[in-house]
């Protein structure tokens, strides 16, 4: 099993963590749990609203079985108070026997840094520099592959501040580690597994054997997200778009709305923070295409988009903005600030051009302003071509990505206004239409 994680967001608080209520909202159950002294504890969770505590003088923890000759393992780690004696914060053990270990160290000249143990025993393979501090969030990172010999394993271990992804101290790696010989993982614990005297809390346990180094940040899959369905709207409306997100592996942490398209002035977003936002809409013709990025506890984020359409009845023209597809070589001329710019100006002073054309077709598309569904529609472009004799460019309609018809229209050396007629029945989405110019060498 890969990409396992518990963020106990799903528990209560105070109460104790067991096998059977460590899933469903908080992740992946746990398989076994260490002592009545491990609780949900929503006072000082590190992601969402729930994390988990083990109080002084007990122990706590939470443990998964899996089968697999590597492992990468995470968790969050908060000391309250400087230890007094050693505290087993996460092992993996191999038919029931300890291959490695990381310790908070309680005594000494070392208290409060980790040390890092392999199979040989408790002697400790490498103590970290930095000693940890209390009431501060550390996230421990491990990755360790079993050896065929007691020589030629692999241990590596970093722990960060929270979220930060620069190690505290010098990544310790070990490609010749003592992981047992020729044996297979199959069980991993976190959280406090000596009955040390100092409470520490929890959050964000997670292990996965797919990995060829550390989880990371972010572990569990991203958010689930449903936004609104495209909106047809009148000029003047007020509308309401949602989404709905959901995370299986952790909380919705936040919601942030903001225009894809128009690039700027668009109507003023209220709400842009939460799962509803609302707008206005302008004049009929007007396009929106909005995205909401919903982000959960565990940092992971889903991006949602939808569209709100102010459909015109009169005759469509080319959206501003850049093309939607480009291929080869095409110049912006005149001035104007997109090719969509210059397509949708009248004037003839700013247009788009190809290249020098060759016998590789080259072709730029752009979005049409929404429209009412009508019985007959023309399509009126401006064309020339800046050498002598004729050519016949292609210009295509799309809905969506779909082509629904093609034109080839014989054009001179000076500009002209053609009109290609297309039948309205192939069409469904009204709102979703582009129109494509592309040549090659006559």
């Amino acid at each position: 099993m890969t990409n396992v994680t518990n963020n106990f967001e799903g528990g209560t608080s105070g109460v104790a963590i067991t096998a059977g209520n460590s899933g469903g909202g908080s992740g992946s159950a746990f398989d076994s749990v260490g002592s009545t002294g491990f609780k949900y504890d929503s006072a000082s969770a590190f992601q969402g609203s729930m994390g988990a505590v083990v109080a002084g003088g007990v122990g706590g923890y939470g443990s998964w079985l899996f089968s697999s000759t590597k492992c990468s393992a995470k968790m969050y780690f908060k000391p309250d108070a400087t230890a007094t004696s050693d505290t087993h914060l996460m092992r993996i053990h191999s038919g029931g026997t300890r291959v490695f270990s990381v310790h908070l160290v309680g005594s000494g000249v070392n208290s409060g840094k980790l040390r890092v143990d392999d199979a040989s025993g408790t002697g400790g393979v490498n103590t970290f520099a930095t000693a940890c501090g209390n009431g501060t969030y550390y996230r421990l990172e491990a990755y360790v592959v079993a050896g065929s010999t007691a020589t030629n394993g692999t241990i590596k271990v970093a722990y960060y501040l929270g979220n930060s992804t620069t190690p505290l101290d010098t990544v310790y790696v070990n490609n010749a580690a003592n992981v047992g010989t020729g044996l297979t993982l199959d069980q991993v614990i976190e959280g406090k597994y000596s009955a040390s005297a100092e409470q520490i809390h929890f959050d964000a346990f997670a292990y996965d054997t797919s990995l060829s180094d550390f989880i990371g940040v972010s572990s569990g899959p991203p958010p689930t997200v449903t936004i609104s369905a495209n909106w047809n709207a009148a000029p003047g409306t007020y509308i309401t778009p949602s989404v709905t997100a959901s995370s299986s592996s952790s909380t919705i942490a936040s919601y942030a709305w903001s225009y894809v398209y128009p690039a700027s002035g668009g109507p003023t977003l209220t709400g842009a923070t939460t799962n509803t936002v609302s707008l206005t809409t302008g004049s009929a013709g007007d396009l929106y295409v909005l995205q909401c990025v919903v982000t959960d506890a565990n940092g992971q984020s889903t991006t949602a988009t939808t569209e709100v359409r102010v459909p015109t009845s009169g005759d469509a023209t080319v959206l501003p903005g850049a093309p939607t597809a480009n291929v080869g070589s095409w110049a912006n001329v005149g001035g104007a600030a997109t090719p969509g710019d210059a397509m949708s100006d009248s004037s003839d002073t700013t247009f788009i051009e190809s290249a020098v054309l060759t016998s590789t077709e080259t072709s730029e598309r752009f979005r049409l302003q929404p429209m009412t569904a009508r019985s007959t529609f023309n399509l009126t472009v401006r064309l020339e071509t800046d050498t002598s004799g004729s050519t016949s460019p292609k210009v295509r309609l799309f809905e969506g990505t779909t082509q629904r018809q093609q034109w080839s229209q014989a054009i001179t050396n000076s500009w002209g206004d053609y009109v290609l007629a297309f039948t309205p029945s192939t069409i469904s989405d009204w709102g979703n239409l582009y129109v494509e110019f592309a040549a090659t060498s006559p």
